[in-house]
């Protein structure tokens, strides 16, 4: 009998096993990556697409192609879309991002074939109606005047052209009125030119019995694209030179802080130790900057650091949101911490507790096959090594007070930092 009097025995994680999927090499040239799990009675189908941001050559036109596929195809108007997913009980969204665009269908395993139709009438014969897309455009537009009256918004978005350059794609949001002059003509031709079956990778997880798996290989390997070939990346890194930029907003009580750097690409050898000391930084809420910055000093109610990788990128950064005549004080604060983790070794029990925190939320976010199929499609797209998060895990098991120094002396110099700060003007 469980007595409920005793904690329960602490354990350490030494390793975990992740499910690794089946490749089915499709006849039309498409991968389909296969992960099975009779849990639940639901499976999950993510079709990625390299059609993201980095493959525009009119700003926008990825964002819009994207939402437009399910404004109509030659056999079902939007109206229909929707309703025929809603009528099996599912879900069919679109993730539009820097690198890839990607369709997800969330159903019941027994309903795959009769949403199949809809779905790949959707990725392979839209139709652009041109009052749909005058509609969708203004709704943008508007959106994104929206967006721009916003402190983090603004800040974001500045920041991110300080580290990569005013065209990049890997800059946050827009610029006013930057969404204006895109046409239905370059909508279509981005879809014409960048949805490819050789760059495609579809990935199936959940409860997919034979029958199941039978039906996708035959429907799947139908599928067609417009294009042939996946587009070219239509960028070149080139930051700019300021280390800092301002964006008043005069009556905002307000200001959002972003500051950071580039970082080495997730491949990089130092990437899992760099998590770490991110983590001890800003990454949870027992975090040094939380402590002093929100806890300490009341400048904020919340501070993070995080780093943002991309499949050509990393980009470390810390953010928050405090009073604008605190500005500067929270500024000389962040750039404190920092100095500390560079002079003075972290303590034993700190680190412990980070260790424990880190592993737990990796245990704690691989609870699903869904969670565990996205650890997979990560180590798929962004080109990693199947061991990635098995040495993850070891790395931050094994990590030492004076490898995360060297990192912090390394990686954190704060002459190289790059801040953006949106809001009022301390008097």
């Amino acid at each position: 009998m469980l007595d409920r009097t005793k904690a329960p025995e602490i354990k350490e994680i030494d390793a975990v096993s992740l499910q690794v999927a089946e490749v089915s090499h499709l006849s039309n040239g498409v991968k389909l990556h296969i992960i099975k799990s009779e849990t639940q009675p639901v499976v999950r189908l993510d079709f990625v697409f390299k059609a993201g941001k980095v493959y525009e050559t009119v700003k926008g036109a990825s964002d819009l192609s994207a939402k437009m596929l399910f404004e109509g195809t030659t056999n079902f108007t939007a109206k229909q879309i929707a309703e025929t997913v809603a009528f099996y009980g599912a879900s069919f969204d679109n993730n539009h991002g820097y690198d890839r665009s990607e369709y997800t269908l969330y159903c019941l395993s027994k309903y795959v074939a009769d949403l199949m139709p809809v779905v790949l009438d959707v990725l392979q014969n839209p139709v652009f109606p041109a009052e749909e897309f005058a509609i969708l455009k203004n709704r943008n537009q508007q959106n994104l005047k929206i967006q721009r009256q916003k402190n983090n918004y603004l800040a974001t978005h500045s920041f991110t052209k300080l580290i990569y350059g005013e065209d990049h794609p890997y800059v946050f949001g827009y610029d006013e009125g930057e969404l204006d002059a895109i046409s239905l003509e370059d909508v279509r031709s981005f879809y014409n030119s960048n949805y490819s079956l050789e760059g495609l990778e579809i990935f199936a997880c959940g409860a997919i019995s034979e029958d199941v798996e039978a039906l996708l290989i035959k429907e799947l390997s139908e599928l067609k694209a417009p294009s042939q070939m996946p587009g070219k990346v239509n960028f070149t890194a080139n930051g700019i030179k300021d280390n800092s930029v301002f964006d008043e907003i005069k009556e905002s009580l307000q200001s959002s802080i972003r500051t950071g750097l580039a970082f080495p690409h997730i491949s990089h050898p130092d990437y899992h130790k760099l998590t770490v000391l991110n983590e001890i930084l800003g990454g949870y809420f027992g975090s040094r900057l939380m402590r002093n910055i929100r806890e300490d000093k009341g400048y904020t109610y919340g501070i993070y650091s995080t780093i943002s990788p991309k499949e050509k990128d990393s980009m470390f950064y810390i953010g928050t949101d405090v009073n604008y005549e605190v500005t500067n004080k929270t500024i000389a604060e962040i750039r404190k911490e920092i100095k500390l983790l560079q002079d003075e070794l972290v303590d034993d029990d700190e680190l412990k507790t980070v260790q424990s925190y880190m592993i737990g939320k990796f245990l704690n976010n691989i609870a699903t096959i869904f969670e565990q199929a996205d650890k997979y499609k990560r180590i798929i797209l962004y080109n990693l090594t199947p061991e990635f998060h098995s040495n993850y895990l070891t790395t931050i098991r094994t990590i030492t007070p004076q490898e995360i120094q060297e990192l912090a002396i390394t990686y954190l110099n704060t002459d190289n930092l790059k801040t953006a700060i949106a809001g009022r003007k301390a008097e």
